[in-house]
């Protein structure tokens, strides 16, 4: 009987091993070293929204052309949707198969082989929704890229609503029409068409003639207006309370737009773009082909978002005009978006806000900077805070730093060359790096290897010691790192009286020698000042602790912030700002003890920005009165007067509880930024 057993489970595991070798082994090696077997020339799709059952309807015409003789054809869509059916040109029903061959992709199989370079149109029916209780099964981030509702629906290209070949490796031409209800309103890629209204709908025709690297779309209650500025026509579509808004954001948006082209030329879509209202869950989506996102909260803010739509408008047009030739490229797009969108703030700004945004582009690679290789970063969610980090961050980072390493003359001549020479083709991270290697005239690889490839960045320490010479004096010193095979050019700058000495060193092993020789004394001696390094200082992280607090605490998770500020003030104990951010979390939860405790050990620290005395002083005086002691309240907001600090009306704020004992119900204070 043993032996019948052991003959069985020995049978069941050949069988299994047979399988896997037959069967996932080879279709796993096919889909990752093949070449793309199409590549779709165009889209024809027919989209019903029916908003209040959360669902759709779509009929998906796709013109595609076969880059070799092949009899099955594979396109990515998401598993929320049902195919109906797939017809040839004729009508003849083909067959396929969804989920083969894996998750999230369809299969249709020819009944005779298509040639190479033989042009084939096929029809897909299919319906179904994104609500995550009734129709997802795997995707987890649906809500970020698809919804459908009453209050306002999105599809957004990486959310695979429709057949895709390869995610953001074909440009096709788009036609959408959308059939939504009446009072709603439908915004495409590309140019509108006539609406035209049958019964209780209306349809809504779009037109992407210039090849669109991501089609989206978004629906809702919108009332549009046009607005003029400048050389650019932005027409705008918001909720009926936000209508000034937006027009005033517009006119925001219209400066780095003339900005770009300035610096690049026209873009794709012309000098005609639209700004759209869309849900908050969308603030990290820029939008479509000649549509520009702005999120609900954005437009409720007193001042239009300069840098988030900066960031956008950059997008569309790396994007869009230019392009990537694989989803491995996507740094080249959103890098070069929060990059092209610093420029813009140090230019409407000054020399200083270039260097705050390239310090909050540090920041923000740091953040996540662990989970991913800039290049693979789309595995992490399209569109989601640990993408937007790596790719998007990072990858703006590294253009600084390629930036330091050419200088700004060369590298405007890359980026000029490598729009003219991409541009309607779309760039890779190998063209890109070719044509920096031409212009800067040495070999790149090991800098892409470094900084695209893998994970992690360097932490630096010095030690130096100062020699009196003949001529004046001379820093000798060592640069240490953790990582014994990073290489990278190193400013290293002595600081004497009214003069400066820099020299470079490159960076090679764990420890590098430097030497600088100064007239005078130096008072101090710094590392990379002027931030041409990505490094992994004390000071960096943390500011991506604050940062990481700060969304946490945006997002309602008070005990994840908290947890945030104290690494931040385990990093610094004598800042007084991750005090101040952690007392405010006290103090949104009604802890008052804790938040008079820290909001004290804030006053005890630096009091860094000048306006945390001011502001924590109100606050102790705000719990002060919610505890019923209104002599003690009275005190604490005197010493804000006395501060004469009027940061984001302090004094104002001082003064109305003065009169008056604050209550908890009345106001819960200001976001001080």
């Amino acid at each position: 009987m043993q032996k019948r057993r052991m003959a069985k489970r020995l049978l069941v595991i050949f069988g299994l091993a047979v399988t896997l070798s037959t069967g996932l082994y080879p279709q796993t090696r096919r889909q990752a070293s093949a070449p793309p077997q199409i590549s779709v020339e165009s889209y024809n799709l027919q989209v019903t929204l029916d908003p209040d059952p959360h669902e759709m309807k779509v009929t998906a015409a796709v013109k595609f052309k076969a880059v070799q003789t092949t009899g099955v054809v594979v396109f990515q869509m998401s598993e929320n949707l049902s195919v109906l059916k797939v017809t040839d040109e004729k009508g003849g029903n083909l067959d396929f198969s969804q989920d083969d061959p894996g998750p999230g992709s369809i299969a249709i199989r020819f009944p005779t082989q298509l040639n190479a370079g033989e042009s084939v149109t096929i029809k897909f029916e299919y319906s179904g929704g994104f609500d995550l209780d009734r129709y997802s099964r795997n995707f987890s981030r649906d809500a970020a890229t698809a919804y459908i509702g009453v209050e306002g629906s999105y599809l957004l290209y990486p959310a695979r609503w429709f057949p895709i070949n390869k995610l953001y490796g074909d440009r096709p031409v788009v036609t959408l029409e959308v059939t939504v209800p009446l009072g709603m309103t439908a915004v495409g890629p590309g140019n509108p068409k006539p609406i035209v209204t049958r019964d209780v709908t209306e349809v809504f025709g779009w037109s992407a003639q210039q090849p669109a690297m991501s089609t989206s779309l978004v629906a809702g209650r919108y009332f549009e207006r046009k607005v003029q500025f400048g050389n650019f026509m932005v027409d705008t579509y918001a909720r009926e309370d936000h209508i000034e808004a937006i027009r005033k954001a517009a006119e925001a948006l219209a400066k780095p737009l003339e900005y770009y082209q300035q610096l690049w030329g026209e873009s794709a879509s012309g000098k005609a773009v639209r700004l759209v209202e869309v849900d908050d869950r969308l603030a990290l989506q820029p939008g479509t082909l000649g549509t520009i996102f702005i999120t609900h909260r954005e437009l409720s803010d007193a001042v239009p978002p300069l840098r988030a739509l900066a960031r956008r408008a950059a997008y569309q047009w790396w994007m869009d005009t230019v392009g990537v030739r694989s989803s491995d490229d996507l740094w080249l797009s959103d890098g070069m978006a929060y990059y092209s969108a610093a420029l813009f703030m140090g230019q409407a700004n000054g020399p200083e806000a270039l260097k705050e945004e390239i310090d909050n582009l540090a920041v923000l690679g740091l953040k996540y900077e662990n989970k991913s290789p800039v290049r693979a970063g789309i595995s992490l969610g399209y569109g989601t805070d640990f993408y937007e980090s790596v790719v998007a961050g990072k990858g703006a980072y590294v253009l600084n730093m390629l930036q330091g390493m050419m200088g700004a003359t060369k590298f405007t001549d890359l980026l000029q060359q490598y729009v003219k020479q991409s541009a309607g083709a779309g760039g890779s991270t190998a063209s890109f790096q070719k044509l920096a290697e031409q212009i800067h005239g040495k070999e790149l690889g090991w800098f892409f290897a470094e900084w695209i490839d893998t994970t992690g960045v360097p932490n630096l320490q010095m030690d130096y010691v100062i020699y009196r010479t003949r001529e004046g004096f001379r820093v000798s010193g060592t640069v240490k790192q953790d990582r014994d095979l990073f290489r990278m050019p190193l400013e290293i700058e002595a600081q004497g009286e009214g003069k400066t000495e820099r020299v470079t060193v490159e960076l090679n092993g764990k420890s590098t020698p430097f030497d600088v020789n100064t007239f005078s004394w130096p008072t101090k001696v710094i590392m990379d000042p002027d931030a041409k390094l990505m490094s992994d200082s004390d000071e960096l992280r943390f500011k991506v602790q604050i940062t990481l607090g700060n969304e946490l605490k945006d997002q309602g998770d008070y005990v994840g912030s908290i947890r945030a500020y104290e690494q931040a003030i385990k990093l610094n104990p004598r800042r007084s700002i991750a005090s101040f951010r952690m007392a405010e979390v006290y103090f949104e939860q009604s802890n008052f003890q804790a938040s008079s405790n820290t909001f004290r050990e804030a006053l005890n620290g630096d009091k860094e920005p000048k306006w945390i005395e001011v502001w924590c002083y109100i606050y102790i005086g705000k719990i002060f009165d919610i505890l019923g002691q209104r002599q003690r309240a009275l005190a604490e907001y005197n010493k804000a007067l006395n501060t004469k600090d009027n940061t984001n009306g302090a004094q104002d704020e001082a003064k109305k509880w003065l009169a008056t004992p604050f209550t908890k119900d009345a106001t819960a204070g200001k976001d001080i930024k």
